[in-house]
């Protein structure tokens, strides 16, 4: 009997051993490769911070910087840049549509606005955010993101979300002070830094504040992970997240430099960046964006431009 013991005991232990190893081998696998920095003809664009978006239908890179929208090719090379020059007002973000139109969520005149315009940044209509039903009447937006014919919206700073369809008609709000269970005394002391949608129309953002991110279901429904610390897969000063095609989360943290992934059950996986002034390495990142082939673009401070990755894994 005692035989019969060991022997299930020794079944166990190697099959946990199995799963510990199948574990282990799984995150070596993800690994983010260094590939170029965005350019033009004369090199790297020296940009410092700045929003990064990435359209995956026509594989173009969007970058507002300095109140210019610069457009780049799949290969990283600049295409074309409009802006200041065009009376928009303050450009603070852009979405791409189905139809390949570009929209504009601007603030002018004391007024936000989401303005279409072609290729060449030339309007052609112009949407006033002024219509929402309360408590969204007196939103006043600074993120955008076009996903799957919606608008997504959000006041970094209120802690507020708006949903409209592609043409700028409320559907939904969320105020998200109640959803992540914090209290109103707590509005303006917390701000959103990380906002994204996936293609589930999940929306992802992160609050540093309080070491999380969190993921937002079309249900209201809140799910969140992180934990502040220095080791591995917690996080420091946590900023921009987004989703890649196997549904992997990819955070970045902006002290330790580095973007970390997490499988869809929020379990670290690996990290790549880390501080420093080489290709392949990252200066305070922030906007992160990917495209439809795992390609990651990374803003970061010191004028070192935005770096793009791939992200290899089983």
């Amino acid at each position: 009997m005692k035989k019969v013991h060991f022997r299930n005991l020794l079944i166990v232990v190697l099959a946990l051993l199995t799963v510990t190893l199948t574990s282990i081998s799984a995150r070596a696998d993800v690994k983010g490769s260094f590939l170029y920095y965005l350019s033009n003809f004369t090199g790297t664009v020296p940009y410092s911070g700045g929003r990064v978006i990435a359209d995956k239908e026509r594989s173009e890179i969007y970058v507002i910087y300095e109140n210019y929208l610069s457009i780049y090719n799949e290969y990283g090379m600049l295409i074309y840049r409009f802006g200041d020059d065009l009376d928009l007002g303050q450009i603070l973000d852009v979405g791409v549509d189905q139809k390949g139109e570009i929209l504009l969520l601007t603030y002018k005149d004391s007024r936000s606005s989401i303005i279409r315009c072609n290729y060449r940044g030339e309007p052609y209509s112009k949407t006033e955010l002024d219509k929402f039903p309360p408590p969204f009447s007196r939103f006043i937006p600074n993120r955008l993101v076009y996903q799957n014919g919606n608008i997504y919206l959000a006041s970094l700073i209120e802690m507020i979300l708006a949903v409209t369809d592609d043409q700028g008609n409320f559907k939904k709000g969320y105020d998200l002070i109640p959803l992540i269970e914090a209290e109103e005394k707590d509005r303006g002391n917390m701000e959103i830094v990380g906002f994204s949608v996936d293609r589930e129309g999940n929306i992802l953002f992160t609050i540093p504040v309080l070491f999380r991110a969190f993921v937002l279901s079309a249900d209201g429904k809140v799910d969140w992970f992180g934990k502040p610390g220095g080791s591995p897969g917690k996080f420091n000063v946590v900023a921009g997240i987004v989703r890649d095609s196997k549904g992997n989360y990819l955070v970045i943290d902006k002290l330790k430099s580095t973007v970390m992934v997490y499988d869809k059950a929020f379990n670290f996986l690996d990290q790549f960046g880390y501080r420093g002034l080489r290709p392949g390495n990252l200066l305070y990142p922030n906007d992160i964006a990917i495209d439809n082939k795992d390609r990651i673009y990374v803003t970061q401070g010191g004028r070192k431009g935005i770096s793009v990755f791939k992200l290899s894994q089983n």
